[in-house]
This record gives C-alpha cells, sequence and structure tokens, in this order.
C-alpha cells in the first residue's frame, strides 16, 4: 500500500482540456473526467445536461505523488483563475505505486 493524494476539481465542461494540460504539464500521470448531473452550490442548483453543454460540470479526479501535489497548488492562479472552480486535495491509499 502506497500513500498518494487525490486532486477533485469541478470546473465548466468548457475548460476541461485547459485543466487536463495543466495537469499533464505539471507531472499528472493521468486523469479520469466525469460528468455532473447536477449539483447546489453559492449560485444555487446547477443541471446538466442542456443541449449545447455549455453550462455542464466535469469533475476531474487525479491521483497524484506530494510533489505533483505541490506543485498543483503553487499552480492555483492557472487553475482557479477568476472562473468557477472547485478544488479538493484528500489522502488516500493506491495499491500499484507505480501506476501515480
Amino acid at each position: 500500500m502506497h500513500n498518494r493524494k487525490r486532486i477533485e476539481i469541478v470546473v465548466e465542461r468548457v475548460r476541461a482540456e485547459e485543466v487536463t494540460s495543466l495537469l499533464d504539464r505539471l507531472g499528472a500521470t493521468g486523469w479520469t473526467i466525469l460528468p455532473v448531473l447536477a449539483g447546489r452550490g453559492h449560485q444555487g442548483v446547477r443541471q446538466g445536461g442542456d443541449l449545447s453543454g455549455v453550462l455542464d460540470n466535469v469533475v476531474i479526479l487525479c491521483i497524484t505523488s506530494e510533489a505533483v501535489t505541490a506543485r498543483v497548488m503553487e499552480a492555483s492562479d492557472d487553475l482557479l483563475g477568476a472562473r468557477p472552480a472547485i478544488v479538493s486535495i484528500t489522502d488516500c491509499t493506491v495499491l500499484r505505486a507505480d501506476h501515480f
């Protein structure tokens, strides 16, 4: 068992490629994008699924080393800027260290 960090980023779908490119540049070895069906926060209830997809959100999951996590935290201005995003970082345990 190996200790890693799990980064979860909720962003508008139109920003997903920008965020994953940043994760790649910072040394992440992989990530997963999941659709957000609905949620509620500061801006009230938000439903996805409109035909254009412009208002849809996604969750980007990334499991990384402490070093990559530190680089992501240092790049928070690039990650967040003035645009809406939610970023959480938690401890996790993985079975295969060579994958992360």
